[in-house]
């Protein structure tokens, strides 16, 4: 083929013009365009393939590594516990899978990112959120499936903070400003003097103020997460190839729990609210991503099973609008909710508040000597608790760095004792000055739970600290186990012959001696012959009460192995052998779907079913 000069030259423009268009769409900022292969096109390289997840506390996840056998002992679930196990047992890690996470406290301060493979380790994290934890949520088994699918490189970016709301934190930009429901706003109307915990008139401006401020902060930190990570794929996901861009194939919404439960925004459990801001937040996020039909998955909330009917429903409603069909689903998670767990966990609480328990007290305050589940345990050392001889002192704070200028729950604090006293807790030291009596060392009166503790055989006098010393005999050590029983409404410190045994520094309303089990390092301390339990303590105040009331008591008990036997024998009646291996797939509460991997991992290869149904249907 001959070509002239006249065509030769043309055709070299051409190619210059196309050469720098290219250059010119190549070095445009990828987080300002969606890049897509058309259908029928052919390419020799294909777009990273990029998915969003966001949501609260169920995104974070909450399902512990520990729960994962228990995914292998249901037939219907086990081939789903080897996708996401290596053959030698360990987690998978996806070769081909990137993440990037960011998460952090409820508020959205200090937010950190997870980098790196998908593995475990990208569910609910602590102090420190760029740091792996042992959890996982919906992405482990939706990036195995995906990546399974698709076999390419894949890049998740997920923002997740607990306790967040569609109707304020994550508030969409289009939804307009929060406001109250007519219905709560003729009751707030009626009451301009705040009664019923309604904001009084004067402060309801700022009331609003408030909500205006905290409205869509969360979805905001979102979306410049997107940004910032679209900006710059490379630097999570090595295997991004500029020159084919990356493709947002997907978002899946995983939310829902606080919403579910306000009943100022959604008066008689009317959640079509929901279901609006919800049709705004797909709106907006596909608008401020530059992406117009990115397919959106809505993870239907579904604690509580079947429970919560209206919610639900309105959270799947925004799939059914004419706008959205074709690229928008709901999946429905409470087919995935486990009925096991669900009915062990009463047994659960009732069993914990049992072992949790050394001793029970009546409703005038006395000894409940009757329980059935103490007779396994036998009090240690001479004389018996009941007749033990305390020897006690009570101290105020006087610096002004130990005073409290108000009233809070966190009462428990150390202060600065006295001259001389310094060592009040040292089995040599000289306590004969103290006051002498039997426990419980008590003042005021303490009511909770129908009980009432008012008659002590020692009063506690008037300072806010008590410092008490008790000396016993001990003959036999031949336990297996032993525990600390301890009736204390505040914090305390014990020690056991001079050594700190224990330290709680919060509060305990109901009335009941705690049992608190020691380890070899805690029980190393107590030998045969003479020995010196200590305890120090504060009283208590309620802002509402001028009135200060306290009990404190303390006694180390033994078990054998026998009667542990027993005991745990005794203990099936409340859990069963059934209800402990249901509750080893479970390691949080109920809103959390119990923290449970086998319905985590389920939920996450339903989210990705989802998308590929409609990447299948285009």
């Amino acid at each position: 083929m001959i070509i002239n000069h006249l065509s030769r030259g043309i055709l070299l423009h051409w190619l210059n013009v196309l050469t720098t268009c290219a250059s010119a769409i190549a070095q445009a900022p990828l987080d300002t365009r969606e890049l897509t292969t058309e259908p029928g096109a052919v390419s020799a390289k294909t777009p990273l393939k990029v998915f969003i997840l966001a949501g609260q506390s169920n995104m974070e996840g909450h399902a512990e590594v520990r729960t994962f056998d228990y995914i292998g002992k249901d037939p219907a679930t086990a081939d789903l516990l080897q996708e996401m196990r290596n053959p030698d047992g360990t987690p998978r890690v996806c070769d081909n899978v990137w993440m990037s996470y960011l998460t952090g406290r409820y508020d959205g301060s200090a937010n950190g990112e997870g980098l790196g493979k998908l593995t475990v380790g990208f569910g609910a994290r602590g102090n420190n959120p760029s740091q792996p934890s042992n959890k996982i949520g919906p992405e482990f088994t939706f990036g195995i499936f995906m990546e399974k699918e698709l076999k390419e490189p894949i890049l998740i970016i997920k923002t997740a903070w607990g306790g967040r709301s569609l109707h304020t934190e994550f508030r969409p930009p289009s939804a307009g400003p929060y406001k109250l429901p007519q219905q709560v706003q003729d009751q707030w109307d009626k009451h301009p003097d705040g009664a019923h915990g309604i904001p009084k008139l004067e402060d309801r401006k700022k009331w609003q103020a408030d909500k205006d401020a905290a409205s869509g902060v969360f979805y905001r930190m979102m979306v410049e997460h997107v940004k910032k990570v679209l900006a710059d794929p490379g630097r999570v996901c090595p295997a991004y190839d500029p020159e084919a861009g990356y493709e947002l194939a997907g978002f899946i919404w995983f939310q829902g729990f606080n919403d579910l439960v306000d009943g100022q925004t959604y008066p008689n459990r009317n959640y079509e609210e929901y279901s609006r801001l919800l049709a705004h937040l797909i709106r907006d996020v596909r608008n401020d991503l530059s992406a117009p039909n990115m397919p959106f998955v809505i993870g239907v909330l579904g604690v509580d099973g079947e429970k919560n009917v209206a919610f639900r429903e309105a959270m799947a409603a925004p799939a059914a609008l004419p706008e959205f069909q074709g690229n928008v689903i709901a999946v429905e998670t409470a087919p995935f909710w486990d009925r096991d767990i669900q009915a062990a966990e009463p047994k659960q609480r009732e069993y914990n508040d049992i072992v949790g328990t050394a001793h029970t007290l009546k409703v005038d305050g006395t000894l409940d000597t009757q329980r059935k589940w103490d007779q396994f345990w036998q009090p240690i050392g001479k004389p018996l608790p009941e007749s033990r001889e305390w020897r006690f002192a009570t101290v105020d704070a006087t610096e002004a760095k130990d005073k409290l200028e108000e009233f809070t729950d966190r009462r428990f604090r150390d202060i600065t004792l006295p001259a001389g006293i310094e060592n009040w807790y040292q089995p040599e030291f000289d306590d004969s000055q103290w006051t002498e009596g039997n426990a419980p060392v008590g003042k005021g009166a303490w009511k909770h739970s129908g009980i009432t503790l008012d008659k002590f055989p020692s009063p506690w006098d008037d300072g806010e600290f008590l410092l008490m010393r008790s000396t016993f005999e001990v003959d036999n050590l031949d336990y297996d186990t032993y525990r600390l029983a301890i009736l204390a409404r505040q914090g305390f410190h014990v020690y056991l012959n001079g050594h700190k045994i224990h330290t709680y520094i919060w509060w305990l309303e109901k009335p009941q001696y705690r049992s608190i089990v020691l380890d070899q390092e805690q029980t190393q301390h107590l030998k045969k012959g003479k020995n010196v339990l200590a305890i120090y303590a504060n009283d208590q105040y309620s802002p509402k009460s001028p009135e200060h009331y306290a009990a404190l008591d303390a006694w180390i008990e033994g078990i054998t192995k026998a009667d542990q036997e027993k005991f745990d024998l005794a203990l099936e009646e409340v859990l069963s052998p059934k209800d402990r291996a249901a509750l080893e797939g479970a390691s949080n509460g109920g809103y959390h779907y119990f923290g449970s991997a086998k319905i985590f991992a389920q939920i996450g290869k339903a989210f990705a079913e989802a998308i590929i149904e409609m990447q299948k249907s285009k």
